[in-house]
């Protein structure tokens, strides 16, 4: 794939050496038995949702991670929230990957309340699906975010912007997936959720177009903070990085399965 033309000359030399080693990838994916590849995302997956957590604040062990999905693993009263949450956190990647594969796909208000249900921690607050009512005074993410009052008419504004085909043709995909999220994320629909939707929604775009997840690892959570107070250039720069990071970690996983 070629960078378009609405890309700065550096940003379409990093997305160039993205694609070249997406291409490489999926030469490898091609080559793989079904077993390999099911191997492959369950890698992906437990990475993902680590340094998902870890960019919420949510420190998550290696052990209670794969106790969540062990099903010989013993739960008691201290463990079974925890896992929960991990298992509806891989349910929400699962549901990455089936709408990535449809024919068609319209983004939408119901989409993102989906993804919130399955990634909130709070089961009232999954179900209900509503919007913040309010700016938190103490909170990860530090920066500007709308008014409440403003949510809604942006949230449609953005799905608009997501369902329009002259967007998704004139950008690069990864380009289109990392304004997607700096967008979301400057309106912040939900008081819990909405980075996690975001990222998975951010990922759909580029798992539909051919690419692995961009995972933002938790070693890279200051500058994550840091860009989304910024303008639109460095969050691009950080998901280019992730997705490098993601597709040469497949190749390492590829090249040492027998």
């Amino acid at each position: 794939m070629v960078a378009l033309q609405l890309e700065n000359e550096p940003t379409a030399n990093m997305l160039a050496r993205v694609d070249a080693r997406a291409d490489q990838v999926r030469r490898y994916m091609e080559a793989c038995s079904k077993a390999e590849l099911i191997g492959l995302w369950a890698q992906l997956d437990l990475s993902g949702i680590y340094h998902d957590c870890a960019l919420e604040g949510q420190v998550i062990s290696p052990e209670e991670l794969t106790g969540a999905f062990d099903d010989t693993a013993v739960m008691d009263a201290t463990t079974l929230p925890m896992y929960a949450m991990l298992r509806s956190h891989k349910r929400a990647y699962d549901m990455v990957r089936e709408l990535a594969g449809r024919k068609h796909l319209d983004f939408s208000l119901d989409l993102f309340k989906q993804f919130h249900a399955l990634l909130a921690s709070n089961p009232d607050e999954a179900r209900s699906g509503r919007y913040r009512k309010d700016i938190p005074l103490h909170r990860s993410y530090f920066h500007e975010i709308n008014e409440p009052q403003k949510i809604g008419q942006a949230v449609r504004r953005l799905i608009t912007w997501l369902n329009a085909p002259e967007e998704s043709a004139n950008l690069h995909p990864i380009s289109w997936a990392a304004r997607f999220h700096y967008r979301f994320m400057r309106i912040f629909p939900f008081t819990e959720t909405s980075g996690k939707v975001g990222r998975a929604v951010m990922n759909l775009i580029l798992v539909r177009n051919g690419y692995l997840p961009a995972i933002i690892h938790a070693t890279e959570r200051q500058r994550y903070y840091e860009v989304l107070r910024q303008q639109q250039q460095g969050v691009t720069e950080l998901i280019i990085d992730s997705e490098m990071a993601a597709l040469d970690a497949a190749i390492r996983f590829l090249r040492r399965t027998p």
